[in-house]
């Protein structure tokens, strides 16, 4: 009989004690998943607080509203997330987005911030000063990359920086402050790339 329980309580014990086991590496597994999915959590924050912190920048600027917005309406963060290294952005002015309007009417811009958007954004990265010197090195003629594939020529007059984009228009620096992975300039015109058809609006007095 003692033989029967001793057998029996070792077998009791022998299971409590797997089950205890078992009961450990759930808990370790828990643990484990908690911990990946915490640091999955502050990764992929640190990764949104990267990608948005030229649109924070900019939407930061009250003179820049309606550029942000067609930053959002485009999804910058999808190419941002793909670009390395720095760039700079041209950003131009709400009176400016306020002028082509009035020449152009509201949907010159606002069907085709895909193409508008990623044209004010350059592959390079020069503080004004360096902007200068660079055109100065190009025999007054610089001529950059954009995200959207078409060129903008940089060029002097006086000592104002001029941009001239594909289609002939022109705009000014007016402002330059820093963003994470650059610098953003205010411009006074909003360049258009080619392919967007544009047309002269009159108002009848």
């Amino acid at each position: 009989m003692k033989i029967k329980n001793i057998i029996l309580f070792s077998g009791l014990l022998l299971l409590g004690f797997n089950s205890c086991k078992d009961k450990e590496r759930e808990v370790d597994t828990e643990a484990e998943t908690l911990e990946m999915q915490e640091e999955n959590f502050e990764e992929n924050v640190e990764e949104l607080r990267q990608r948005n912190a030229t649109v924070d920048a900019i939407e930061g600027n009250p003179e820049l509203s309606t550029f942000a917005t067609g930053l959002n309406v485009w999804n910058v963060e999808d190419t941002l997330d793909q670009v390395t290294g720095s760039y700079m952005v041209f950003a131009p002015s709400n009176r400016a987005y306020s002028r082509v309007y009035r020449q152009q009417g509201y949907d010159i811009l606002a069907t085709t911030p895909e193409a508008v958007i990623p044209y004010h954004m350059v592959k390079a990265d020069y503080t004004m000063e360096e902007l200068k010197n660079e055109i100065q090195k190009a025999n007054g003629s610089l001529v950059l990359p954009t995200f959207e594939g078409e060129n903008i020529t940089f060029s002097m007059e006086g000592d104002k920086i001029v941009l001239t984009g594909t289609t002939g228009l022109k705009a000014n620096i007016t402002e330059s402050f820093e963003i994470e992975n650059g610098t953003a300039y205010i411009i006074d015109s909003v360049l258009l790339p080619e392919g967007i058809p544009t047309v002269t609006i009159t108002t009848e007095e």
